[in-house]
């Protein structure tokens, strides 16, 4: 993706972006009354608080208990609530105080890099970040934009009610972030080891834009978006050519879509000279939230990821997208998502630039019209749905090193009537141990915990070299050979049936103990078969051969805030030793008895 900015022009960046500073009372009058009432509904409630205070205590809780969100918690309150003033300042021309004072709280906060993050600290054996040797992580870049959007329109404001405030915005953008990115190329995030992830776009996007609103010199703006540039075009060189992402949907928001946002800034910024829609794979990649979605709010989820995500994604990132690379199903997609509220929580330069967006404003809503099959050969991933029945089956090959990895190899989702019965447990609340070696200590990153077997009292194990085998995809089925090499899984959506099955196969001498790992509540269990109400309410009939017995039904209580907004208190293990035979078989579908 190279282009001379400096020969494009970027000196009147701000003006190309299409966002009008407060002044402009014709532009924020017009905008949706609907949204303006909740933010300025937010914001009133706001000032009957008190800010947020970020303590070194809680900061420090992360290396003594390891508890990040105790200090992850108000930093981000924070930054949410000085971006909620922001745009209540622009949108009234009024309480433009109350803006400044959240903007020079975040000048004034020791650091913007969350403990989770602070190497720097950690390797000095130190709880305290040092402000002369900072490290530019998520919260740092989601601190900067936070400034830059703001300066944008409220620029003038500032400069009549705080003298002084500007520049201070600006110094601490350089000595926090522009400065360590240009003199520190060792960054994890760069990718320049091979290994991409979300931080990529999400870093060097709020770069991109801080630089070019914050940044007075021509040279030091023109690195710094040379740099991210660069940065940007290698994740783009990486992603999947089916448009896969192995961090799952509620990563794919800070991922590709982090790095499409970047791409329309400086499409903006150079009139349309860049023009990157037509770089592989974009228009793939935008159809990814449309391929995984269950409907009602429920998503196949990999990883760590939640299988109900909260509704407040920024929807107009991707009806533009949709609109630039041309495909309805995208654009329709995200239309039928415009009457879930439009947070702050989502950026506050996500939050200006969908405000301003017209087209998305004017858009047709229109009901949910989601693929009969997907398969993605890259990442590995079939999805199948049969509408009339309400069934939906996902199944996983890939292997165990993927961004945010769990050990399921082989696992599968059988949803009815969008809520999934069989599923994937998702992502835990984040802790000390959740990117360290003790990952797989957590239950729900095991594999005993996911919907594959226990093979001769083994369970998965992380790393590359445990993968999927023998893919053999087909419209509503995947074959697989399951790491080890012992067990060959047929999972498929039999629509004249209307019901999922699944189907292991392995030579005899084998013990083959069957996981299932179910939600909702078990109603009837007898040998052969159980009946689950499932989460959506309807009851789904699990059938297998009643020689095997009833299985063991194992309760579990949820014990973490995420997981039981997803799940309620408790989840059930449905365990079945198939050891003697050759086989199992496992069918899903509606109950249709009386119980």
């Amino acid at each position: 993706m190279p282009i001379d900015l400096r020969r494009q022009g970027v000196g009147g960046a701000a003006a190309l972006l299409g966002v009008p500073d407060l002044r402009d009372r014709v532009a924020w009058e017009a905008l949706d009354r609907d949204t303006v009432d909740d933010v300025l509904t937010a914001a009133e409630v706001d000032r009957a608080q008190p800010w947020p205070q970020t303590l070194l205590s809680d900061y420090a809780r992360y290396w003594r208990d390891g508890v990040r969100v105790a200090y992850e918690g108000p930093a981000g309150e924070l930054r949410r609530r000085t971006s909620t003033a922001v745009l209540a300042a622009a949108m009234t021309g009024e309480h433009v105080d109350e803006a400044a004072d959240g903007l020079l709280l975040l000048c004034e906060q020791t650091t913007w890099c969350w403990a989770a993050h602070e190497s720097f600290a950690a390797a000095r054996g130190e709880v305290v970040a040092d402000p002369d040797d900072p490290y530019v992580d998520l919260g740092a870049a989601e601190t900067v934009q936070v400034l830059a959007w703001a300066d944008l329109v409220l620029g003038s404001a500032l400069d009549e009610r705080v003298p002084g405030l500007r520049r201070r915005l600006r110094r601490e953008a350089r000595i926090r972030v522009f400065e360590p990115f240009l003199g520190n190329r060792e960054w994890h995030w760069l990718g320049l080891d091979g290994r991409l992830h979300n931080w990529s776009p999400w870093i060097q996007g709020h770069i991109l834009s801080a630089a070019l609103l914050l940044e007075s010199d021509p040279d030091t703006q023109f690195l710094l978006v040379e740099s991210a540039v660069d940065g940007l075009s290698r994740y783009l060189d990486a992603m999947p050519a089916d448009g896969g992402c192995d961090e799952g949907y509620a990563y794919w928001w800070n991922g590709p879509a982090r790095l499409v946002e970047a791409l329309e800034l400086l499409d903006r910024i150079t009139g349309g000279a860049l023009d990157p829609w037509k770089c592989e794979p974009l228009a793939e990649l935008a159809q990814y939230p449309r391929r995984m979605a269950l409907g009602d709010g429920w998503y196949v989820n990999v990883g760590d990821g939640p299988a109900r995500p909260n509704p407040q994604q920024p929807w107009h990132v991707l009806h533009r997208w949709g609109r630039r690379v041309g495909d309805p199903g995208v654009t329709a997609f995200a239309a039928a998502h415009r009457g879930q509220p439009q947070s702050p929580e989502v950026g506050l330069g996500r939050a200006l630039i969908g405000l301003f967006d017209r087209e998305w404003w004017t858009a047709a809503a229109e009901p949910l019209d989601l693929p009969r099959s997907t398969w993605l050969p890259d990442t590995e991933l079939l999805v199948a749905r049969d509408a009339p029945a309400g069934l939906a089956l996902a199944v996983k090959g890939g292997h165990n090193d993927e961004n945010h990895n769990h050990n399921d190899v082989g696992s599968f989702i059988a949803a009815v009537d969008s809520a999934p019965v069989l599923v994937d447990l998702g992502q835990p609340t984040y802790t000390a141990i959740s990117f360290s070696p003790r990952r797989y200590q957590q239950w729900v990153m095991q594999s005993a915990w996911h919907n594959v077997p226990l093979i001769d009292g083994h369970e998965q194990s992380p790393g590359a070299a445990e993968r999927a085998g023998g893919l053999q995809p087909q419209e509503d089925q995947l074959a697989l050979t399951l790491p080890g090499g012992v067990v060959r899984r047929t999972a498929s959506l039999d629509r004249d049936a209307r019901a999922i099955r699944v189907t292991d196969e392995w030579q005899d001498g084998h013990q083959i103990v069957e996981h299932f790992i179910l939600a909702g509540t078990p109603q009837r269990h007898r040998p052969g078969g159980l009946v689950v109400r499932s989460l959506s309410g309807v009851l789904v009939a699990l059938s297998w051969d009643d020689e095997l017995g009833p299985g063991t039904l194992e309760r579990r209580a949820v014990d973490d805030e995420l997981l039981e907004a997803v799940w309620g208190p408790d989840v059930h293990r449905l365990v079945i030793d198939a050891s003697g035979r050759t086989s199992f078989e496992l069918t899903v579908s509606r109950f249709e008895e009386t119980l």
